[in-house]
């Protein structure tokens, strides 16, 4: 079959590119695992091993019920291979990170966790998950061997390897996304947008059109900045400007104090007060999908990455244009997102065992992703590896809503229904030809100074969702935002930052 020869290719493709950027550090050894008495069984026999149950936490909206069946779709995978069964829970992904942190904290039985909206660097420093140096060449020598040395490097804080990165778009983008038949109704020359100054005139005729939409919405509560820097770190304190320039002299400094910054925000008070952004767009609890969906919503600040035009339709049923505000680039909190180890986790090699499973098996991720085949979807077109929901199924009635980025591997699925067949491909090719940032590689550990990260957060929580939905007055506003953060401690922060910085400068140039 057509489909079995495109993912073999994928990942000898995958399997290849890793194993040659792994031939200058560790070769990985041959799968085993331990046996009830403590020694190791081949990769062959890894059946042999006591039963276990690994547990895995995730985002994404979708029934217990649901999730259950999936877990007992995959753990007819796993067991014959390993002895081992899957239990897994998925969290929306409004609560996502106060479930996950009680999990974590609890002590409760959790093995594999997805680390989106949470830390690494602080669940490292809390302990709340494990090193997996120890259990990749053995556990997982095909994932090893399939991910680059600067993705590891990026996933490594004080020589530790906090997790296995998702396997996703690395470099960011971003544009102004808005809804197609509005624009095609009224003759909008949407590509004429290169900046969000840009959009004012198209905010002015759409709102006399549809004065019952808002122009521009925010995603729970949260509206992304179409700003080029690094953030040395994924809580922005601290971060390098214009990151594709190289130089000698390289400052971190006060975001909230940079003109790009600065100027954005103006810009936002300036739609604000004309009426153009969403009103309780710091405080609001719905997603843009379902803004747009519901025709209360022209348009959003969002990421840009092959294939985000069908994305979006097939979450809110609406087409839409993007015009690119940023061009892609890339830095290490693009490869942030990663699957970890839980703390509590009894045996941590059969955790990774799975992770391995994930990130390397088409089943397995296929199932994780789309979930069952006729009760969630359906093959499209079999020979392509195109599938859709299941008859009768919708984005808004399925009991497990689908997210090929928030598995390992998306690039091993199968391509879901209005994707371009070559997505993956395109996805590739995205990746390696985004610039990097001149810090790529850098992480920073953020262990001396978590009392100031935290008071920086608390202040950051204060201000910074209503400053960026144009709430508040940047004038006199920002100038408080930025005095509280100096005295929570963010001179120390940068300070810390600037020293990690300038060591791994002199190591790695």
């Amino acid at each position: 079959m057509k489909l079995k020869k495109i993912l073999s290719a994928i990942l000898a493709t995958v399997m290849l590119t890793g194993m040659m950027a792994a031939c200058s550090g560790d070769s990985g050894s041959s799968s085993a695992a331990p046996d009830e008495s403590g020694g190791t069984v081949s990769a062959e026999d890894a059946s042999a091993q006591e039963e276990y149950t690994v547990k895995i936490m995730y985002f994404g909206d979708a029934t217990t019920e649901d999730t259950n069946e999936v877990a007992e779709k995959l753990t007819e995978l796993t067991k014959p291979k390993y002895n081992t069964t899957i239990e897994m829970v998925r969290v929306g992904f409004g609560s996502y990170s106060d479930q996950a942190n009680l999990a974590l904290n609890s002590g409760e039985k959790l093995d594999v966790i997805s680390s989106f909206g949470l830390s690494a660097q602080t669940m490292m420093a809390q302990n709340q998950i494990i090193p997996l140096n120890d259990y990749l060449d053995e556990y997982a020598p095909e994932t090893k061997a399939a991910i680059s040395d600067l993705d590891w490097q990026c996933m490594t804080i004080n020589g530790n390897i906090t997790g296995v990165p998702f396997n996703i778009e690395k470099a960011s983008a971003y544009g102004l996304l808005m809804v197609k038949d509005v624009v095609d109704e009224l003759g909008i020359d949407w590509e004429s947008v290169k900046t969000l100054e840009d959009a004012e005139p198209i905010y002015e005729q759409v709102q006399a059109a549809h004065p019952e939409m808002y122009m521009l919405v925010a995603d729970f509560g949260d509206i992304r900045r179409p700003l080029c820097y690094d953030p040395l770190g994924n809580d922005n304190f601290g971060i390098l400007e214009d990151p594709l320039t190289e130089r000698e002299d390289l400052q971190v400094v006060n975001l909230y104090e940079t003109e790009a910054f600065v100027d954005w925000i103006n810009i936002m008070y300036d739609f604000n007060q004309k009426g153009y952004i969403q009103p309780d767009a710091a405080s609001s609890t719905e997603s843009a999908n379902s803004l747009l969906g519901a025709g209360k919503a022209f348009s959003n600040i969002t990421n840009i990455k092959p294939g985000i035009e069908a994305e979006w339709e097939r979450n809110c049923g609406k087409e839409v244009y993007i015009a690119p505000l940023v061009e892609p680039y890339s830095t290490t909190d693009n490869i942030s997102l990663r699957w970890c180890i839980a703390n509590s986790c009894e045996k941590p090699e059969r955790a990774m065992q799975v992770i391995n499973e994930m990130y390397m098996d088409p089943d397995f991720s296929n199932t994780f992703i789309y979930g069952i085949e006729g009760k969630h979807w359906e093959f499209v077109d079999e020979e392509q590896g195109i599938v859709g929901y299941a008859d009768g199924v919708e984005a808004g009635s399925t009991g497990y809503s689908n997210l090929a980025w928030g598995a390992a591997n998306e690039q091993i699925a199968y391509v879901f229904e209005g994707d371009d067949p070559n997505l993956w491909e395109e996805l590739g090719e995205f990746n390696e030809t985004a610039p990097p940032s001149i810090a790529k590689g850098f992480v920073w550990d953020n262990t001396n100074v978590l009392t100031e990260v935290t008071s920086c957060t608390n202040v950051l929580n204060k201000y910074v969702k209503a400053l960026q939905a144009g709430a508040l007055n940047p004038e006199t506003e920002l100038p408080k935002l930025n005095q509280e953060l100096r005295d929570a401690g963010l001179d120390t922060i940068i300070q810390d930052k600037q020293t990690q910085l300038d060591a791994w400068l002199a190591e790695n140039r």
